[in-house]
C-alpha cells in the first residue's frame, strides 16, 4: 500500500507503467491513491521508493521569562541568594569570590532576554545553588524541571 509522500508508478490493466515516477499526494481511507490530481484504485499502484520517514518534532521550548524563572524560587530562596551575593570585605577570599561568582550568575539572568530552563549553564547555575546550600535538596530540579506554564513561557 502507498502511503502519502512515496514515489510510485501508476499501471493501466492490459498495458504497461505510466512511464514516469509520481508522488502521492494523497491515501483515502478506502485505498485510493490521489497523484497528481487524479485518484487511483491502490491496486494500480506499484510503490518505488517510500517515503522518507518524517524527522522527530523538536522537543518543546523550555524557555521562560526572567520573572517567571525568579518566581520559580520562594521568598526565602530568594532572600538567602542576595544575603549570599552580598561582598564582606573581611570575610576570606574564598568566600568573597564564591560571592563574586553568584553576583556574576544573577546579573547573566538580568542581561538575559529569557531564561532557557534546558541550557546547561543555566541548569550548572541551579544545581550549583543547591550544592552550596542556598537551595533545600531537590529544589534545582523542582526548579529547573516543572512544566512550563503559559503564563511563563518566553
Amino acid at each position: 500500500m502507498a502511503n502519502v509522500g512515496d514515489t510510485v508508478r501508476v499501471l493501466v490493466p492490459f498495458s504497461t507503467a505510466f512511464p514516469d515516477a509520481y508522488v502521492v499526494e494523497a491515501v483515502a481511507a478506502d485505498g485510493t491513491v490521489t497523484i497528481a490530481g487524479s485518484s487511483f484504485d491502490s491496486t494500480f499502484i506499484e510503490v518505488v521508493s517510500a517515503a522518507p520517514p518524517a524527522p522527530p518534532a523538536p522537543p518543546p521550548s523550555r524557555k521562560v521569562t526572567r520573572l517567571s524563572f525568579r518566581n520559580r524560587f520562594t521568598a526565602p530562596e530568594k532572600v538567602a541568594i542576595e544575603l549570599a551575593s552580598l561582598d564582606d570585605p573581611t570575610a576570606q577570599m574564598a568566600q568573597r569570590q564564591q560571592a563574586a561568582l553568584l553576583r556574576a550568575y544573577l546579573r547573566d539572568v538580568e542581561a538575559a532576554s529569557s531564561v532557557d530552563l534546558a541550557y546547561s549553564q543555566t541548569r550548572a547555575g541551579v544545581q550549583a545553588l543547591e550544592a552550596v546550600g542556598l537551595l533545600a535538596a531537590g529544589r534545582a530540579l523542582q526548579i529547573l524541571d516543572a512544566p512550563i506554564q503559559p503564563d511563563e513561557a518566553a
